[in-house]
């Protein structure tokens, strides 16, 4: 068995030498929910808050795949909200508030908890 999000997450993090405060506030997430997600095994994931991880992590598209893909997800070509957040990645922009202006203009889900 592969390791998890939250296993690959904090390795990730890790490698990046980073501290876990500094990507969630990048990723807009909340102390609170972060410390759910890593302390609880059976915390619920969601798509927007998995994404927005990857992207504070500046992680390139096959990285960005690989990790949100450990929590039951993947980027495709027939969703907005997918296509929105592959063109960010490829143009190297993870600025996410340029990101969720983007995704707000086109009524989507918008990144972070």
């Amino acid at each position: 068995k592969d390791a998890g999000f939250v296993e690959t997450l904090l390795e990730l993090i890790k490698k990046s030498g980073q501290k876990n405060s500094t990507i969630y506030k990048k990723a807009n997430i909340s102390k609170q929910h972060f410390s759910k997600l890593i302390n609880n095994p059976n915390a619920t994931i969601t798509k927007p808050v998995a994404v927005a991880l990857a992207l504070a992590l500046e992680l390139d598209l096959k990285q960005t795949r690989d990790l949100i893909g450990r929590a039951g997800y993947a980027l495709t070509n027939s969703s907005i909200f997918d296509v929105i957040i592959m063109y960010f990645i490829e143009q190297g922009n993870y600025d996410l508030f340029e990101i969720n202006a983007a995704l707000f203009e086109f009524d989507q889900s918008l990144l972070g908890a």
